[in-house]
């Protein structure tokens, strides 16, 4: 690790460690949400379309996915999207439409707001004005990828109240909105090939990939970055395209990351962090260090990408002081990064 990404990992341990008390209160929050909704999944779903590239065509231009489109984004957008999702499967059976009924503040001991679901990492006085801004900002970063809708035009009063939860794709169907509506069963076993690219084996075609509820109950939905959540869930979109190859580990060269999922490599490289977390367990190669860098005598060789397995027990740990501990530990500068798959 260089000075540069220590400096902010200890940054990021500071602003956990200062806010510490927020992130308990929204984890408590989504977890009266899971007990009380209903449904008590134990698995939640992401439709893949989250996470792959838009590209309509094979010869047209990548469009990032939405996922890989909030990542380099600063704030909630990407977190409150996914804790949406959460918020709508705890309490609605499959295959429903859903109408958002939470407010955005001013929740009640009956109904927590949506400011509630996220920790309140502002130094705002009153602290319900510094949520607002954010998730203002977020909400406007998802009407941006069509991932909510929003009331009126902008300047409209209350045009962020009550916002309206759209599929994971991004786009419309049949030229409508796609408003969501939680998965279906049949789901787990049925996508548009078109989606896929290429389309890989028959059994790698299911329309979702699963989060397990632990990843909200123990806050890992608020303290992983956008970026280390958008790789997390390409390497799960991978698992479920090749089933039976991925358990023995996945991989992601340039070209797929790019192309398949609209990644570029400053995302790609937080798998660095899901490792240190012990949310991924990567599989080094002989001839790299384990940060990436070209180990001495290894500059010659073909380097093969690093290959990746996801471990779902993982987020059994409870995320905040994870990250603090393994966020904290002392690191000594690293030779200057060579190719890293």
């Amino acid at each position: 690790m260089n000075a540069r990404d220590a400096q902010r990992h200890r940054a990021r341990v500071a602003s956990l460690r200062a806010h510490g008390p927020a992130y308990m209160r929204a984890r408590r929050e989504l977890r009266r949400i899971h007990e009380g909704g209903g449904q008590n999944p134990t698995l939640y779903l992401v439709r893949r379309t989250f996470i792959l590239a838009r590209t309509p065509e094979p010869s047209a231009p990548v469009v990032a996915s939405p996922a890989a489109a909030l990542a380099p984004m600063r704030g909630w957008a990407l977190h409150l999207y996914l804790i949406a999702l959460f918020e709508t499967q705890a309490q609605h059976r499959a295959g429903f439409a859903v109408t958002n009924t939470r407010p955005l503040l001013n929740g009640s001991k009956l109904q927590a707001a949506w400011v509630d679901l996220l920790p309140a990492v502002t130094s705002t006085t009153p602290r319900s004005a510094g949520m607002r801004r954010q998730l203002v900002r977020a909400l406007a970063l998802l009407e941006q990828q069509n991932l909510v809708g929003l009331r009126g035009r902008a300047g409209f009063r209350g045009r962020y109240d009550y916002f309206r939860l759209r599929l994971e794709n991004g786009g419309r169907i049949q030229g409508r909105e796609s408003a969501y509506t939680v998965p279906l069963p049949s789901d787990a076993g049925t996508v548009d090939p078109a989606w896929i690219r290429p389309p890989g084996p028959a059994q790698g075609r299911s329309a979702v990939i699963s989060l397990p509820a632990s990843f909200f109950l123990n806050g890992w939905v608020h303290v992983l970055s956008a970026a280390e959540i958008t790789t997390y869930l390409m390497l799960r979109d991978l698992e479920a395209r090749y089933p039976v190859a991925g358990q023995a580990g996945v991989y992601a060269n340039n070209p797929q990351r790019e192309t398949w999922y609209g990644i570029h490599r400053d995302i790609y490289a937080t798998h660095r962090q899901l490792t240190a977390y012990g949310l991924v367990d990567r599989l080094d190669a002989p001839a790299r260090n384990p940060d990436g860098t070209i180990a001495p005598g290894g500059g010659k060789q073909m380097l093969q990408p690093y290959w990746f397995r996801t471990t779902p027990e993982g987020f059994d740990q409870v995320a905040l002081p994870t990250l603090v501990d393994r966020l904290d530990l002392p690191h000594a500068p690293q030779p200057t990064e060579g190719h890293a798959g």
